[in-house]
């Protein structure tokens, strides 16, 4: 119906076909942590045999150079200086759970919440009554809670006997 030269479009000679955008990098860092963890491992066991190998070349080049008098004093010293190496602190902090915590630790929790979040209810108990509501401010003495009707109450710190959390 149309020939080669007539075409039922108009002839855009001048543009470049467009290329569809696809996915050209990604983020890989879950693999790229565990291969680095990996890396970092495998270099501190290597560290250590090689510490480990030197320790023993030294102790066996003092035992031909000193004889078997001094052999004793190498073994303590030895015993001394692993019993000086500090065990390594584990690179993450042991959150406690919020039963574990102490009352001041639970207020500055809950006053100190992800704002990302909805703010957490909770029921503070005092000896006289419990109290349901959001912590608002924490003092060195004096904690302030907003109720639920919006009014705000302020109750000390040492009258407090437990907090918990409502709405988890």
């Amino acid at each position: 119906m149309y020939s080669e030269n007539s075409k039922p479009y108009l002839s855009q000679s001048g543009t470049k076909t467009m290329k569809g955008n696809m996915q050209v990098s990604y983020s890989a860092n879950i693999s790229k942590q565990k291969q680095y963890k990996e890396l970092m491992e495998k270099k501190q066991k290597e560290e250590a045999l090689q510490e480990v190998k030197a320790k023993k070349d030294s102790v066996k080049e003092g035992v031909e150079k000193q004889g078997t008098t001094n052999v004793q004093e190498q073994i303590q010293t030895y015993q001394e200086q692993q019993v000086e190496k500090v065990p390594r602190k584990p690179a993450f902090k042991r959150l406690k759970s919020f039963k574990e915590m102490g009352i001041v630790e639970k207020l500055e929790y809950l006053l100190h919440f992800p704002k990302q979040l909805p703010p957490v209810p909770c029921l503070v108990v005092t000896a006289k009554e419990k109290v349901r509501g959001f912590v608002v401010d924490l003092n060195a003495d004096k904690v302030d809670i907003k109720l639920m009707d919006q009014t705000i109450v302020t109750l000390n710190i040492a009258s407090i006997e437990e907090i918990k959390m409502i709405g988890i």
